[in-house]
């Protein structure tokens, strides 16, 4: 395998899309070109299709209502604007040209509010990261910044702490073979969608919510964690959760929160296998 070399974070202009060329060889995540989705589990064929307890037969989304967050309740329109996005967004065939090319990273890869198209190529740190372990003084693999774009990426075997999340981005088809110590952490303020993509082997957290945010999750696959979606525990965040879709396996929770400010919506349909908790708000749990 080749590495990415330098001593500083690789930053990219904001106004540029870029695919970093490395002709880098190694193996990776098998993805399917038309749904645009990596295959890791088979979620369809053993699995039993929940509804979520809170589902309103009014026809109303379904909704934790009372989470809801007072800075949230006027507004309207949200989940549609967002799903407007998603139809948009997955008609494009993705481009997967570098399918099978691993990249080890030694220093974080900085996007800053550009698009970065991996074109399904394997990114994976090297020990400068961390270990992937569930140590917290590790280094992220991407730093993406101001509402940038990562897209048809593969975060490998050394995942160490995954992605870090300031100022809001998009993740499309982004998955993680070997979730480190989270898969993404939300770091400060700001909106963050993650349209596909999956996520397998998480000791704890996929995702972590450290700051305000409005958090839409849109048919993402995950197997294996404690907790999928977790607000920082102990502390008030303000955080709008909007999980769309999807299955999960292997977990205790799929949204945990210690947050009075914090929300969660579960709309469409949602397959699970062996999850404990639709949710978990402080010591309550729901159950399934």
């Amino acid at each position: 395998m080749y590495g990415v070399e330098g001593q500083r974070p690789i930053d990219f202009d904001r106004t540029s899309r870029f695919d970093l060329e490395s002709g880098c060889h190694g193996g990776g995540n098998k993805v399917d070109t038309d749904s645009n989705r990596t295959h890791t589990t088979d979620f369809t064929t053993s699995q039993t299709r929940k509804v979520s307890p809170f589902e309103d037969t009014s026809g109303n989304p379904p909704m934790l209502t009372s989470y809801v967050p007072k800075s949230r309740t006027s507004e309207s329109g949200t989940s549609e604007g967002k799903q407007a996005k998603t139809s948009e967004t997955t008609t494009e065939k993705s481009d997967l040209s570098r399918e099978g090319d691993v990249i080890v990273v030694n220093t974080p890869i900085v996007v800053d509010g550009g698009v970065f198209d991996g074109k399904g190529a394997t990114y994976t740190a090297s020990s400068k990261l961390g270990d992937g372990g569930q140590s917290e003084t590790q280094s992220p693999i991407f730093i993406l910044k101001n509402g940038a774009t990562l897209k048809n990426v593969n975060l490998g075997e050394n995942g160490a702490d995954g992605i870090h999340v300031y100022g809001g981005a998009t993740l499309e088809n982004v998955n993680w073979q070997n979730v480190g110590e989270d898969a993404l952490t939300v770091k400060s303020t700001g909106d963050v969608t993650i349209i596909g993509g999956s996520a397998k082997g998480a000791t704890d957290k996929i995702f972590q919510i450290n700051a305000d945010t409005k958090f839409y999750l849109k048919d993402f696959v995950a197997d294996g964690f404690t907790t999928l979606v977790r607000t920082n525990g102990g502390k008030q965040i303000d955080a709008d959760v909007t999980i769309d879709g999807g299955a999960f396996s292997n977990g205790s929770n799929v949204f945990r929160t210690d947050s009075s400010l914090a929300s969660v919506r579960f709309l469409s349909d949602i397959t699970m296998d062996s999850v404990k908790n639709w949710t978990r708000v402080g010591d309550k749990q729901s159950g399934v």
